[in-house]
Protein backbone atom coordinates (compact mmCIF):
# COMPACT_ATOMS: atom_id res chain seq x y z
CA UNK A 1 0.00 0.00 0.00
CA UNK A 2 2.88 2.47 0.75
CA UNK A 3 4.07 1.80 -2.55
CA UNK A 4 1.25 2.71 -4.14
CA UNK A 5 0.99 5.81 -2.12
CA UNK A 6 4.33 6.75 -3.26
CA UNK A 7 3.50 6.26 -6.90
CA UNK A 8 0.17 8.56 -6.89
CA UNK A 9 2.07 10.95 -4.97
CA UNK A 10 4.90 11.12 -8.07
CA UNK A 11 1.83 11.14 -10.43
CA UNK A 12 0.66 14.13 -8.37
CA UNK A 13 3.89 15.57 -8.62
CA UNK A 14 4.40 15.26 -12.38
CA UNK A 15 0.78 17.30 -12.89
CA UNK A 16 2.08 20.25 -11.53
CA UNK A 17 5.40 20.68 -13.99
CA UNK A 18 5.46 24.06 -15.24
CA UNK A 19 7.44 22.68 -18.36
CA UNK A 20 5.50 20.15 -21.27
CA UNK A 21 4.60 16.11 -19.70
CA UNK A 22 7.61 14.44 -20.47
CA UNK A 23 9.55 17.18 -21.03
CA UNK A 24 13.76 16.71 -19.14
CA UNK A 25 14.52 18.35 -17.38
CA UNK A 26 11.59 19.53 -16.05
CA UNK A 27 10.73 22.52 -13.89
CA UNK A 28 7.94 22.40 -10.98
CA UNK A 29 8.33 26.39 -10.39
CA UNK A 30 6.41 28.97 -12.73
CA UNK A 31 8.94 31.26 -14.91
CA UNK A 32 6.87 34.23 -16.09
CA UNK A 33 7.17 34.58 -19.62
CA UNK A 34 5.98 38.01 -20.43
CA UNK A 35 6.19 39.64 -24.47
CA UNK A 36 4.60 42.68 -23.37
CA UNK A 37 1.14 42.44 -22.63
CA UNK A 38 0.79 38.68 -23.69
CA UNK A 39 1.95 36.00 -21.00
CA UNK A 40 2.88 32.56 -21.40
CA UNK A 41 1.15 30.63 -19.57
CA UNK A 42 1.01 27.11 -19.25
CA UNK A 43 0.77 26.23 -22.86
CA UNK A 44 -1.56 28.84 -23.63
CA UNK A 45 -1.90 29.95 -27.05
CA UNK A 46 0.10 33.43 -27.92
CA UNK A 47 -0.02 35.04 -31.45
CA UNK A 48 2.89 34.38 -33.73
CA UNK A 49 3.43 38.42 -34.02
CA UNK A 50 3.61 38.81 -30.38
CA UNK A 51 6.33 36.92 -29.87
CA UNK A 52 9.05 37.79 -32.10
CA UNK A 53 11.18 39.92 -29.88
CA UNK A 54 12.77 38.20 -26.80
CA UNK A 55 10.25 38.46 -23.68
CA UNK A 56 11.00 39.90 -20.43
CA UNK A 57 11.19 36.73 -17.96
CA UNK A 58 11.23 36.78 -14.14
CA UNK A 59 9.49 34.87 -11.02
CA UNK A 60 6.95 36.02 -8.58
CA UNK A 61 9.68 35.43 -5.49
CA UNK A 62 13.52 35.58 -5.53
CA UNK A 63 15.40 32.49 -6.49
CA UNK A 64 18.91 31.86 -5.05
CA UNK A 65 21.73 32.43 -7.19
CA UNK A 66 24.20 35.20 -8.58
CA UNK A 67 23.65 33.81 -12.48
CA UNK A 68 21.32 32.54 -14.41
CA UNK A 69 21.06 31.29 -18.39
CA UNK A 70 17.66 31.06 -19.89
CA UNK A 71 16.67 28.21 -23.39
CA UNK A 72 13.91 27.86 -25.44
CA UNK A 73 12.85 25.03 -27.55
CA UNK A 74 10.73 24.11 -29.83
CA UNK A 75 9.49 20.36 -29.20
CA UNK A 76 7.29 20.55 -32.47
CA UNK A 77 9.24 20.33 -35.34
CA UNK A 78 8.17 18.71 -38.21
CA UNK A 79 10.18 15.67 -40.06
CA UNK A 80 9.80 13.83 -43.19
CA UNK A 81 8.16 10.68 -41.32
CA UNK A 82 5.20 12.16 -39.20
CA UNK A 83 4.14 12.23 -36.67
CA UNK A 84 7.72 11.89 -35.38
CA UNK A 85 8.84 15.56 -34.64
CA UNK A 86 12.48 17.22 -33.81
CA UNK A 87 13.77 19.84 -31.63
CA UNK A 88 14.82 23.31 -32.44
CA UNK A 89 16.96 25.61 -29.91
CA UNK A 90 15.51 29.37 -30.35
CA UNK A 91 17.00 31.09 -27.32
CA UNK A 92 20.30 30.66 -25.17
CA UNK A 93 21.30 33.61 -23.13
CA UNK A 94 23.50 33.49 -20.31
CA UNK A 95 24.72 35.81 -17.41
CA UNK A 96 21.83 36.90 -16.33
CA UNK A 97 20.81 38.11 -13.16
CA UNK A 98 17.88 39.13 -11.01
CA UNK A 99 16.66 42.32 -10.08
CA UNK A 100 16.54 43.03 -6.66
CA UNK A 101 13.02 44.88 -6.62
CA UNK A 102 9.84 43.53 -7.89
CA UNK A 103 8.67 45.14 -11.02
CA UNK A 104 4.80 45.55 -12.02
CA UNK A 105 3.84 43.30 -15.19
CA UNK A 106 0.56 44.72 -16.58
CA UNK A 107 -0.94 41.96 -18.55
CA UNK A 108 -4.52 41.38 -20.82
CA UNK A 109 -5.47 39.43 -17.27
CA UNK A 110 -4.23 41.82 -15.11
CA UNK A 111 -1.12 42.97 -13.13
CA UNK A 112 1.58 40.94 -11.53
CA UNK A 113 4.69 41.91 -9.80
CA UNK A 114 7.31 39.70 -10.49
CA UNK A 115 11.04 40.05 -9.80
CA UNK A 116 12.66 39.85 -13.96
CA UNK A 117 16.54 38.72 -14.68
CA UNK A 118 18.74 41.05 -16.59
CA UNK A 119 21.30 40.81 -19.21
CA UNK A 120 23.45 43.48 -17.01
CA UNK A 121 26.76 42.76 -18.01
CA UNK A 122 25.85 42.86 -21.62
CA UNK A 123 27.04 39.05 -22.76
CA UNK A 124 26.13 37.94 -26.13
CA UNK A 125 23.95 35.13 -26.61
CA UNK A 126 24.98 31.87 -27.32
CA UNK A 127 22.34 31.64 -29.30
CA UNK A 128 20.31 34.45 -30.35
CA UNK A 129 16.54 35.15 -30.43
CA UNK A 130 14.62 34.19 -32.93
CA UNK A 131 10.32 34.29 -32.63
CA UNK A 132 8.26 31.18 -33.08
CA UNK A 133 6.65 30.66 -36.78
CA UNK A 134 5.66 27.40 -37.55
CA UNK A 135 5.04 25.71 -40.83
CA UNK A 136 2.25 24.65 -42.50
CA UNK A 137 3.08 21.37 -41.97
CA UNK A 138 1.98 18.30 -39.22
CA UNK A 139 1.83 19.43 -36.38
CA UNK A 140 0.64 22.70 -37.12
CA UNK A 141 0.67 23.43 -33.30
CA UNK A 142 3.85 23.80 -31.97
CA UNK A 143 5.10 24.04 -27.56
CA UNK A 144 7.63 26.56 -26.92
CA UNK A 145 9.27 25.88 -23.42
CA UNK A 146 11.57 27.89 -21.41
CA UNK A 147 13.99 26.97 -18.75
CA UNK A 148 15.46 29.03 -15.93
CA UNK A 149 19.07 27.17 -15.43
CA UNK A 150 20.95 28.20 -12.13
CA UNK A 151 24.81 28.95 -13.50
CA UNK A 152 26.31 30.60 -10.21
CA UNK A 153 28.86 27.69 -9.70
CA UNK A 154 29.18 26.69 -13.19
CA UNK A 155 33.07 26.74 -14.47
CA UNK A 156 33.97 28.28 -17.46
CA UNK A 157 34.38 24.80 -18.85
CA UNK A 158 30.50 23.86 -18.45
CA UNK A 159 29.05 26.81 -20.01
CA UNK A 160 31.51 26.33 -23.04
CA UNK A 161 29.67 23.07 -23.27
CA UNK A 162 26.27 25.38 -23.70
CA UNK A 163 28.15 27.67 -25.95
CA UNK A 164 28.83 24.56 -28.24
CA UNK A 165 25.72 23.02 -28.04
CA UNK A 166 24.28 26.47 -29.21
CA UNK A 167 25.71 26.20 -32.16
CA UNK A 168 23.95 23.56 -33.64
CA UNK A 169 19.78 24.39 -32.77
CA UNK A 170 18.20 21.38 -34.84
CA UNK A 171 17.89 18.23 -32.66
CA UNK A 172 18.97 20.40 -29.53
CA UNK A 173 18.43 18.08 -26.51
CA UNK A 174 18.31 20.01 -23.52
CA UNK A 175 18.68 16.91 -21.35
CA UNK A 176 21.26 15.66 -22.84
CA UNK A 177 23.38 19.20 -22.97
CA UNK A 178 22.48 19.85 -19.24
CA UNK A 179 23.76 17.07 -18.36
CA UNK A 180 26.88 16.95 -19.89
CA UNK A 181 27.55 20.87 -18.63
CA UNK A 182 26.82 19.53 -15.16
CA UNK A 183 23.70 21.70 -14.76
CA UNK A 184 20.63 19.01 -15.12
CA UNK A 185 20.00 19.21 -11.29
CA UNK A 186 20.12 23.07 -11.71
CA UNK A 187 16.61 24.03 -13.38
CA UNK A 188 15.19 26.33 -11.09
CA UNK A 189 11.60 27.08 -13.63
CA UNK A 190 10.45 26.50 -16.37
CA UNK A 191 7.25 27.45 -18.80
CA UNK A 192 5.64 27.14 -21.87
CA UNK A 193 3.49 28.82 -24.24
CA UNK A 194 2.21 27.09 -27.86
CA UNK A 195 2.00 29.26 -31.29
CA UNK A 196 -0.32 27.50 -34.03
CA UNK A 197 0.04 27.47 -38.08
CA UNK A 198 -3.68 28.14 -39.21
CA UNK A 199 -3.32 25.88 -41.50
CA UNK A 200 -4.05 24.45 -44.07
CA UNK A 201 -1.55 22.20 -44.05
CA UNK A 202 1.37 21.83 -47.32
CA UNK A 203 2.38 18.61 -48.77
CA UNK A 204 6.34 20.11 -48.50
CA UNK A 205 8.70 17.17 -47.80
CA UNK A 206 11.77 19.19 -47.49
CA UNK A 207 13.71 18.57 -43.82
CA UNK A 208 14.56 22.34 -44.35
CA UNK A 209 11.14 23.04 -44.55
CA UNK A 210 10.58 21.83 -40.96
CA UNK A 211 11.93 24.56 -39.30
CA UNK A 212 10.33 26.67 -37.16
CA UNK A 213 11.84 30.28 -38.58
CA UNK A 214 14.88 30.42 -40.86
CA UNK A 215 17.19 31.75 -37.63
CA UNK A 216 19.70 33.81 -37.36
CA UNK A 217 22.46 34.87 -34.44
CA UNK A 218 24.98 32.78 -33.33
CA UNK A 219 24.06 29.08 -34.00
CA UNK A 220 22.37 27.71 -36.72
CA UNK A 221 19.18 27.15 -38.07
CA UNK A 222 19.60 24.46 -40.27
CA UNK A 223 22.03 21.95 -38.91
CA UNK A 224 20.41 18.69 -38.97
CA UNK A 225 21.78 17.70 -35.49
CA UNK A 226 22.49 14.67 -34.16
CA UNK A 227 19.93 13.96 -31.46
CA UNK A 228 15.93 14.35 -32.32
CA UNK A 229 14.27 15.60 -28.79
CA UNK A 230 14.79 15.59 -24.99
CA UNK A 231 13.29 13.12 -23.58
CA UNK A 232 9.93 11.25 -24.17
CA UNK A 233 7.97 14.21 -24.75
CA UNK A 234 3.93 13.74 -25.30
CA UNK A 235 3.34 13.67 -29.08
CA UNK A 236 1.42 17.55 -29.84
CA UNK A 237 -2.37 17.41 -31.42
CA UNK A 238 -2.11 17.16 -35.08
CA UNK A 239 -4.52 20.04 -35.95
CA UNK A 240 -4.57 23.49 -34.89
CA UNK A 241 -5.72 23.71 -31.20
CA UNK A 242 -6.39 25.91 -28.09
CA UNK A 243 -4.78 23.95 -24.90
CA UNK A 244 -7.75 24.41 -22.01
CA UNK A 245 -6.79 26.42 -18.71
CA UNK A 246 -3.40 24.68 -17.63
CA UNK A 247 -4.30 25.97 -14.19
CA UNK A 248 -7.85 24.18 -14.11
CA UNK A 249 -5.55 21.49 -14.99
CA UNK A 250 -2.94 21.30 -12.92
CA UNK A 251 -5.33 22.35 -10.05
CA UNK A 252 -7.69 19.03 -10.60
CA UNK A 253 -4.87 17.39 -11.16
CA UNK A 254 -3.74 17.90 -7.81
CA UNK A 255 -7.23 17.23 -6.07
CA UNK A 256 -7.79 13.95 -8.05
CA UNK A 257 -4.38 13.33 -6.40
CA UNK A 258 -4.96 14.15 -3.17
CA UNK A 259 -7.98 11.93 -2.95
CA UNK A 260 -6.74 8.93 -4.25
CA UNK A 261 -4.04 9.31 -1.53
CA UNK A 262 -5.92 9.91 1.28
CA UNK A 263 -7.99 6.67 -0.34
CA UNK A 264 -4.92 4.69 0.07
CA UNK A 265 -4.09 5.72 3.44
CA UNK A 266 -7.82 5.40 4.96
CA UNK A 267 -7.31 1.41 3.41
CA UNK A 268 -4.17 0.93 5.59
Amino acid sequence: MLYKSLVILAGVSATLAATPQGFEPAAEASLLVSFGSAIASDGNVLEKAATQSAPSIGTQSRVEGTSFAVLMIDLDIPTNSPPATNTLLHWMQTGLTQSTTATPINTTTGSTNAFLFQNSQGQTAFAEYFGPSPPARIPLSHRYTEILVDTSDATNDELSVLQKAATSRMGFNALSVLTEAGLADKVVAGNFFNVTNPGPVTSGNSANSGNSTSGNGSGSGGSTGGSAGTGIVTPPTQTPFVPASAVTHRASGMLVGIAMVGAVFISL
